[in-house]
């Protein structure tokens, strides 16, 4: 059910009696009641490897039906790629991917794992793996009337560091998706939510943000641990485009380190290779309504110093 890395870090964390029980709700099929769920669905976030091991997080959007469940070992996404976006030049070599749809307004989110082949028109998955997760840290939000029905011009950008803009916009993230690998290049793709300012700017090229309590199994740093490679993802929910980063994992288990951070239960730190930045990467835009209630608050900002590590701001 669970590979070495998983193994390893339930572990690590004292966890593996959590994580066997609920490791039971991973299934090698999509099961009937999750098909209407899917096929009511306006994004899905998709995690690739490149040859040169480099992870991605990319995702598509379409109106409710653009998900198409053919059986419960295969559906498909029908949308048109952005010819920058890496996931179709990475099917192209290695067809394994992980998927996760999921429902802000609802708070329901679903992975679903398997191989993908982009056949032009369409992607189209077998899946190995399909399972639920649990709603905590999803911010409410809603599909704003009227977008989705336009196509504006995309333009992307590529760089190996953040610029200022692009900075500012990690630090008011209240959102983002991390696409990871395991050492057999089994792909996943999953969720983090935070109040703004969760994620940290060390410097134009390192972030460093919490890892809250979820649901034992530890999939994202099972597969951190085994490969540190990983692609994160942020999109404007407000003006449809997207940053997508690519680099490499450390996880912080260091105590004194993690309790300078509310919430968290472990840390990771991200050091970016590649930046791609697509503008106008969807006409779908999504309303807020409110933040998760499992969001730990940040009462007080945290500004981090590179020779001792993390201050407050109280003098």
């Amino acid at each position: 059910m669970y590979h070495a890395g998983e193994l390893a870090v339930q572990a690590l964390a004292g966890e593996q009696i959590v994580a066997e029980r609920n490791g039971l709700s991973i299934k090698s099929v999509v099961v009937q009641g999750a098909f209407s769920y899917l096929r009511t669905q306006s994004l899905i976030v998709c995690s690739t490897m490149a040859n040169d091991g480099k992870v991605w997080c990319s995702f598509l959007t379409g109106e409710p039906g653009f998900i198409h469940v053919v059986s419960e070992k295969e559906l498909t996404v029908s949308s048109q790629p952005v010819t920058s976006d890496p996931i179709w030049h990475d099917l192209q070599d290695r067809p394994d991917i992980g998927l996760l749809a999921i429902d802000f307004f609802r708070r329901i989110r679903m992975r679903i794992n398997g191989k993908g082949v982009y056949d032009g028109e369409q992607l189209r998955v077998t899946v190995e793996q399909a399972y639920g997760n649990c709603p905590k840290y999803i911010q409410k939000r809603s599909l704003q009337p009227g977008s989705g029905t336009y196509r504006r011009e995309r333009l992307s950008q590529r760089g190996h560091a953040l610029n200022a803009e692009q900075q500012d916009w990690i630090r008011k993230a209240d959102t983002f998706f991390i696409g990871s690998a395991s050492s057999e290049r089994k792909m996943d793709a999953s969720h983090r939510g935070g109040q703004p300012g969760f994620v940290k700017i060390e410097d134009d090229r390192t972030l460093l943000f919490p890892d809250y309590f979820g649901n034992s199994m530890y999939n994202t740093l099972g597969n951190l641990y085994s490969n540190p490679a990983a692609g994160l993802l942020f999109i404007d929910f407000n003006g449809g485009h997207s940053l997508q980063l690519s680099g490499r994992t450390e996880t912080i288990w260091d105590k004194a380190q993690i309790s300078r951070v509310p919430g968290a239960e472990r840390l990771v730190r991200y050091t970016i290779d590649e930046v791609i930045y697509i503008e106008n990467d969807t006409p779908i835009m999504w309303e807020f309504h409110e933040f998760s209630p499992a969001s730990p608050s940040i009462s007080q900002p945290l500004i981090y110093n590179q020779e001792v590590g993390f201050n407050d701001n109280s003098q």
